[in-house]
């Protein structure tokens, strides 16, 4: 009775370490990859395209399509929307963490001022003046403590509507 107690003690107290050692370290990941982001969007917001380079991995992956290879790429292209968005903005409304992953959903927000085509070959939307608001997601794959993979869906049809006045 008093052999089958300690076994019984003894796996409730190496389970309760096992479950409490989980966590913490999860919780190490979360806290580093939530600042990852925050530093992410900061350098968004302030259009610091050179701030990239602490959060996003020379070898960058992009599977959108629209922005170029590496980190260059993404630099490349978030010049271009800066140029076209001036006052580009996001704003994070969820933000999942699990392992190497980060997600976030996002809301867009920028004024319409200049001439913006979605894509090459896609119509060009003359300057409305207008505020626009869209929604996008992001998938990151964190390694090396940066960004080193995406995938996105953003809301085109949405924006689209509001670039022709619909």
């Amino acid at each position: 009775m008093i052999r089958r107690s300690l076994v019984t003690t003894a796996g409730a107290v190496f389970a309760s370490l096992a479950l409490t050692r989980a966590p913490v370290w999860a919780a190490d990941v979360d806290t580093a990859n939530g600042t990852l982001l925050d530093r992410y969007v900061a350098a968004f917001n302030a259009h610091d395209t050179g701030a990239f380079s602490s959060v996003i991995g020379e070898d960058y992956v992009q599977h959108n399509g629209r922005a170029g290879q590496g980190l260059a790429g993404l630099q490349e292209a978030l010049r271009t929307y800066f140029q076209t968005f001036p006052d580009f903005h996001v704003q994070v409304e969820d933000r999942i963490f699990a392992g190497d992953r980060v997600v976030a959903r996002n809301t867009l927000t920028a004024t319409h001022t200049q001439p913006v085509a979605l894509g090459s070959g896609a119509p060009v939307f003359p300057p409305t003046g207008k505020k626009l608001t869209w929604a996008g997601i992001d998938i990151w794959r964190v390694a090396g403590g940066k960004f080193a993979e995406n995938w996105d869906e953003t809301d085109f049809l949405g924006l689209a509507r509001q670039l022709r006045g619909s």
